[in-house]
């Protein structure tokens, strides 16, 4: 089953930078991987974060594969760098969510109750 879609982000307490770089993450996410859903959550979601604050997204892919969270890693960074944020990703796949030990994770319970798919 994994995440459902939750409500669209509203960007209104992310900095300039920050919204784009959630948007080009999610564009270039979308068109490079089999992206189930991209999902911010903490601080930045609950509309608490600080100026410094990272910006914590989980991505959701249909099965968990090494290669492609090291692209999807390398993406991150490389977005980092250009809008000069700290996007802090957890990546699983959809097994895992629906049936593994993260079903039951306390971080994963905290991101149904307050991610916002991006």
């Amino acid at each position: 089953m994994g995440i459902s879609k939750g409500r669209p982000i509203l960007f209104m307490k992310l900095a300039e930078n920050e919204e784009k770089a959630l948007k080009e993450l999610r564009e270039k996410l979308f068109a490079q991987y089999p992206i189930i859903d991209i999902r911010l959550y903490g601080s930045k979601a609950r509309g608490e974060g600080m100026e410094d604050s990272d910006l914590d997204v989980m991505i959701e892919i249909p099965k968990y594969d090494w290669v492609m969270v090291a692209g999807i890693d390398e993406l991150i960074y490389g977005i980092n760098l250009k809008y000069d944020v700290f996007i802090s990703a957890l990546v699983f796949g959809k097994d895992e969510l629906d049936e593994g030990p993260m079903s039951e994770a306390p971080i994963y319970k905290v991101i149904q109750k307050e991610g916002v798919s991006i």
